[in-house]
């Protein structure tokens, strides 16, 4: 299904599913919330899904590519979302603006990261973006726990949790005929964002997402991956370490760009090679301060309050 920003997709599944009432589908993502993925799925249920009700709309969290279009797609189809507390409680607060999530907070919490009066004053002023662009929620959902076994058509699927890049993102293996619908745990060409979040500033969002995908080693080496981005692929492991690789390399950077006290804002662009506008600051930031977050709390940077109250971040002084 199309998305109006990069890497310009989001990946859906249908498997085919049975209940009391006969064939139907399961579908696995609900898309984009704008006009094009709605047409999207108006040709498709009317097309290549058209003689099967669509029974429920498992989602793997909460990111509008991901949940945005639920609530109009389950109105669609009478179909029911399937989603973890996590992530659905996470939707509720963002989509309501709560006090643990508005943009002030976030505005604040960038401010102690180095990010200038005038930047968060113009995130301030743009506001949150999520019930913009949601729209709708769903009012009622069926919870999945992290480790239930979900039958769908003859096959057994286990919902798998994961952390760092959303509250509790899920995924869904099958072992028999191995498959895993990975959601944006297992990304075969990026890592996904791993933020930390305002309302958890000391949270190690990006130790949370490393020893996420570690669990991943133990599926069949021949499970095929089913991304949520790109295209599927098999290779567990490999992927795995790449992913793992890429975050030691940007950890070792970001030491080195920290001999001296360093605000999350002054790396940006030694990290980020293009201009940034108000919005993907807002990931930057969170990334940035995630991997800050992470070499403070295992030991390889220190961390300190200046007079202004920003927090910098430092190498270890090498005792003589």
């Amino acid at each position: 299904m199309p998305v109006a920003f990069a890497p310009g997709h989001v990946n859906v599944w249908a498997l085919e599913d049975e209940d009391e009432r006969g064939p139907c589908w399961t579908l696995v993502e609900a898309g984009f919330p704008d006009d094009a993925t709605r047409a999207s799925w108006l040709t498709a249920l009317t097309g290549d899904l058209g003689g099967r009700p669509v029974r429920r709309i498992l989602v793997t969290h909460c990111h509008p590519d991901h949940f945005g279009l639920g609530q109009w797609l389950a109105e669609q189809t009478g179909a029911r979302i399937w989603m973890s507390l996590g992530e659905y409680l996470t939707a509720q607060a963002w989509f309501g603006d709560t006090p643990a999530s508005g943009i002030d907070l976030m505005a604040d919490f960038f401010r102690l990261h180095g990010l200038p009066a005038e930047q968060t004053d113009a995130m301030r002023r743009e506001g949150s973006r999520y019930r913009r662009t949601v729209g709708a929620l769903p009012v009622a959902m069926r919870r999945i726990l992290p480790g239930e076994a979900i039958t769908i058509g003859r096959d057994r699927w286990q919902a798998i949790v994961g952390y760092g890049h959303s509250p509790e993102h899920l995924s869904f293996h099958r072992p028999h005929d191995p498959v895993l619908i990975a959601g944006d745990m297992l990304l075969p060409k990026i890592s996904p964002n791993t933020p930390t979040l305002p309302f958890e500033p000391e949270a190690d969002a990006v130790g949370q997402y490393l020893d996420s995908i570690e669990r991943f080693r133990a599926l069949d080496p021949d499970t095929l991956v089913l991304p949520a981005h790109g295209d599927p692929y098999r290779g567990i492991a490999a992927r795995v370490d790449a992913l793992r690789a890429h975050h030691a390399e940007r950890l070792d950077q970001m030491v080195a760009l920290c001999a001296r006290p360093t605000a999350a804002f002054d790396l940006l662009p030694h990290l980020f090679k293009r201009a940034l506008d108000s919005f993907q600051t807002r990931f930057a930031m969170g990334e940035v301060i995630a991997h800050l977050n992470h070499l403070f709390l295992t030991g390889r940077l220190r961390r300190e309050q200046h007079a202004d109250g920003v927090f910098r971040f430092a190498q270890h002084e090498i005792q003589p």
